[in-house]
């Protein structure tokens, strides 16, 4: 039986293609291990546009086809979904991924996809396959949601999750050519890949949908510390210099997070260099050393707000003292520290809507100059509050009907629809936080020469020599 994998064909869109899908290359590993059915698996990339992501369909003629997206890609999921079910009609289509489990409605509503697998989907991809190939019963498969010939969409029970993450196998690194993809906006060496240290997170702020590893506990397993040193030292041999640690947040516990530095150091790469996610609230001069000894140089820090009220309301469960001692800490231990913040939030309390106003936003902006201009963190950006399906923000913008009849994209996003703020005012704050990121991403260097044009772009922007 022969599988195609692909990721949304990113030449028809200005998504940036840093890294290959790691969900993908999980897939195919686990397959190749567990599946009882002969397979031929074939990955396939994004770097294309969709009428060369069709040709190569046709070249390849698959059993199955299956496509992994996101909320950002998913109006060119749609129309690819829709254009590969159309050219071949046979071909079981399928998705999964963030938006396909956060929001299989709207999936079926706008394509023409056969079948959806929500939540985490080696166990459930693996079963699907099996019972195809033996003209079996997919309803019988936990995880599904499957559109019926009659109409309408049948629902299997949840997928229960993976407890040990050490049931699947490495990635499949030896399917992609790593050099092919550009990395993080801002790394120290190159060539450059992300790898996955953990699943899920244990908290639930109101912004974050994490449908994928919430529909069932626990909410956040963590790999073993040697396991992630093998695969670090197979990502080094492949001759990668420098690894994004991806985690929610690498620090929820710091014997875990210390324990995985160990492992790490104990490979001598003095010549790797890592990054890392952090949270605000658990950080201490010990971890910071350990970072130092692996060569982890910057730090992503959820920052979120300079407005105690917002990360209360949000449910972030940290403080601006706890945000400022982290910064205090990585800046003893010369680790360089990325900020990020989300502005306009909403939230709700007590049935009734809070949310940001201008003069809130502009205090979240005074909060990260002030970081900045004192060297506590070397790099900010900000996202305006998205409500993403799945999340406790999409019901609250729903209920208060914030979100636009028509979604406003591009550099002058305006995802909610709040009660006085106008969209001057949005437009005048997005422009300051765009100053700040982007004047302190040229000071402080470490720029990705491939990511170099979207920052000058942007000051273009900024200074107003062309429309956003």
């Amino acid at each position: 039986m022969k599988i195609i994998l692909a990721d949304p064909p990113r030449k028809e869109s200005h998504y940036d293609n840093s890294y290959p899908n790691i969900g993908i290359l999980y897939l195919i590993s686990y397959l190749r291990k567990y599946c009882s059915t002969p397979l031929e698996l074939i990955y396939l990339e994004g770097d294309c546009t969709l009428e060369e992501h069709l040709r190569f369909i046709e070249s390849h003629r698959p059993d199955v086809y299956g496509l992994s997206f996101a909320m950002w890609t998913a109006d060119l999921a749609y129309k690819t979904l829709s254009s590969v079910k159309r050219r071949f009609p046979k071909t079981l289509t399928i998705c999964g991924g963030p938006e396909p489990t956060a929001n299989h409605e709207l999936v079926f509503e706008n394509s023409t996809v056969d079948i959806c697998v929500l939540g985490e989907g080696e166990a459930t991809l693996k079963e699907l396959i099996e019972a195809f190939a033996a003209q079996g019963d997919l309803a019988q498969i936990p995880g599904l949601a499957i559109r019926q010939p009659q109409g309408g969409v049948l629902l299997t029970p949840k997928r229960p999750l993976i407890h040990d993450l050490e049931e699947i196998p490495l990635p499949a690194w030896d399917l992609v050519d790593l050099r092919k993809y550009s990395g993080m906006h801002i790394n120290r060496s190159s060539p450059q890949t992300h790898m996955l240290v953990s699943r899920g997170c244990p908290f639930d702020c109101n912004f974050c949908a994490n449908p994928v590893w919430k529909l069932n506990k626990p909410w956040v397993r963590m790999r073993q510390p040697q396991s992630i040193a093998q695969e670090v030292k197979l990502l080094y041999d492949k001759g990668v210099r420098e690894i994004y640690m991806t985690s929610d947040e690498f620090n929820v516990s710091e014997k875990w997070s210390l324990d995985v530095c160990q492992a790490i150091q104990s490979l001598g790469l003095r010549d790797l260099f890592f990054q890392c996610n952090l949270r605000a609230d658990n950080v201490s001069d010990k971890l910071a050393q350990a970072f130092k000894d692996i060569n982890l140089w910057l730090i992503h820090l959820g920052i979120e707000s300079g407005n105690q009220r917002t990360l209360d309301g949000i449910g972030k469960h940290i403080t601006l003292e706890q945000v400022e001692r982290t910064c205090h800490i990585m800046q003893a231990a010369g680790i360089k520290v990325f900020g990020f913040v989300m502005l306009f939030h909403a939230w709700e309390e007590q049935g009734q809507l809070q949310w940001e106003t201008a003069a809130d936003v502009h205090k979240t902006l005074d909060f990260c100059r002030s970081l900045l201009s004192r060297k506590l963190i070397q790099y900010m950006s900000w996202q305006v509050a998205t409500p993403m399906p799945g999340s406790r923000l999409h019901a609250t913008a729903k209920k208060f009907n914030l979100i636009p009849n028509k979604k406003i994209t591009g550099v002058w996003a305006q995802n909610l629809l709040l009660p006085g703020v106008t969209s001057s005012e949005v437009k005048k704050a997005l422009r300051r936080g765009m100053l700040l990121k982007n004047y302190y991403l040229l000071k402080n260097g470490n720029i990705n020469l491939s990511h170099l044009s979207r920052a000058l772009r942007n000051l273009k922007v900024i200074l107003g020599r062309q429309h956003g």
